[in-house]
């Protein structure tokens, strides 16, 4: 369906500025006066028919894509370019057909007037808390391509964490994936046979084969209850770590693990003291900038403590002492903030830590993931041959009792 642009006047008499869909112009109109709004401009989407597709189907581009195509606005602003036309080309080069629907109706908006803030305001599933508080900046008296550089590099920074979150959980889970597949094909294919041997054959059989033939008749048997239980668990796990209980409670565990948890809150607290620096370099006011950076935690535990930490400082306390009340961030970050605010040079504290805490969760990601590949291995190993022995006892037996 069209999307279309449009500026109106409520009935309140304010002057509104968005977009609707609609399977005509006319269509849209009247749509909009049975609101209530009078269309003063109206205008369709140059968006192709599949790219209205992939964006009602909300499908998020990826974190690099737009890292990508901030700095690709910053370099073309700083080059001169308008801001429209600069949105409007990077919307034709863009490969996520949400982010180029995105990048035309601000295109759209920005031409007809809108702040590019309020304008990212309204696509958070492509442009964070960051990016509005940065616009919104530089829409201040500052300057956007600069502003649109540090969010790129912030974004990037971003991203790169996202990474190394993903390589250090691929090797285990590519593993555990592998031991799951092996068991299964070993209880559901492999075993079969052999039970029908042992039971013609009269074979005596130790309680590790028949706990597995026990399991591999269930599996066999049964095998529309596992899939059923194991779909309907999913389901239920989703739905708890979507609520707010349930995220709270997996995050609280994250960070309590035996040597993840401290690799994970390296993580966290990097983006955080990575956004607060961009923040405060930008010129953000400390208590926007703990606002902005609890919604970038992605930690529900650290989030509760910027916000807790932010309504200290709004009363008039120092940062410093307000982050140490929440018992969430180390002495390290702690008394680096405490420096800061005594130097005027916190942004560039919060700054060496974040590189401190990237080498150190590198080094760490590097010590685990050596730590976990040959005790999975091992692991792997003793599930294979508690398998294999139960099925080769049995055969002995029979075997020397022909003998």
């Amino acid at each position: 369906m069209p999307i279309y642009a449009y500026t109106a006047v409520t009935s309140s008499g304010t002057v509104r500025e968005s977009t609707i869909e609609a399977s005509s112009e006319r269509q849209a109109r009247a749509q909009l006066n049975a609101r209530g709004e009078r269309v003063t401009a109206l205008r369709e989407l140059p968006v192709d028919q599949r790219t209205r597709r992939a964006a009602s189907q909300g499908k998020k581009p990826s974190a690099d894509e737009v890292a990508g195509t901030v700095r690709q606005m910053s370099i073309l602003i700083r080059a001169g370019v308008p801001l429209v036309e600069s949105l409007q080309g990077l919307a034709e080069q863009a490969k996520s057909k949400t982010l180029q629907a995105a990048l035309y109706e601000i295109a759209a908006d920005v031409s007809h007037g809108s702040a590019l803030s309020d304008c990212f305001a309204k696509h958070p599933m492509v442009f964070p808390n960051l990016a509005v508080e940065m616009a919104r900046v530089a829409e201040a008296g500052g300057d956007l391509a600069e502003t649109m550089g540090k969010l790129a590099d912030h974004m990037e920074t971003s991203a790169e964490i996202g990474r190394k979150i993903k390589s250090a959980l691929a090797y285990p889970i590519v593993v555990m994936a592998i031991s799951v597949v092996t068991v299964l094909v070993m209880v559901t294919f492999i075993l079969p046979r052999f039970m029908k041997l042992f039971d013609q054959m009269g074979a005596k059989l130790p309680w590790t084969t028949k706990m597995l033939m026990g399991l591999s008749h269930a599996v066999t048997s049964q095998w529309y209850a596992f899939i059923g239980g194991a779909v309907l668990c999913f389901f239920l796990f989703k739905k708890y770590t979507r609520s707010a209980n349930g995220r709270r409670k997996i995050d609280s565990i994250l960070l309590k693990l035996p040597l993840v948890g401290d690799i994970v809150s390296k993580i966290v607290l990097s983006r955080v003291l990575a956004t607060m620096a961009t923040l405060l370099s930008s010129g953000v006011p400390m208590v926007k900038t703990l606002e902005t950076s609890a919604a970038a935690a992605n930690n529900e535990i650290v989030k509760e403590a910027l916000l807790k930490a932010k309504k200290d400082v709004a009363e008039g306390n120092a940062t410093s002492q307000s982050l140490k009340a929440c018992e969430v961030f180390p002495p390290l970050v702690l008394q680096m903030v405490a420096s800061g605010e005594k130097t005027g040079e916190l942004p560039a504290m919060l700054e060496y830590v974040c590189i401190l805490y990237g080498r150190e969760t590198d080094a760490k990601v590097k010590s685990l993931t050596s730590v976990i590949e040959p005790v999975m291995i091992v692991v792997l190993g003793l599930i294979v041959g508690f398998i294999a022995m139960s099925v080769i006892v049995p055969i002995y037996s029979l075997v020397g009792g022909v003998k």
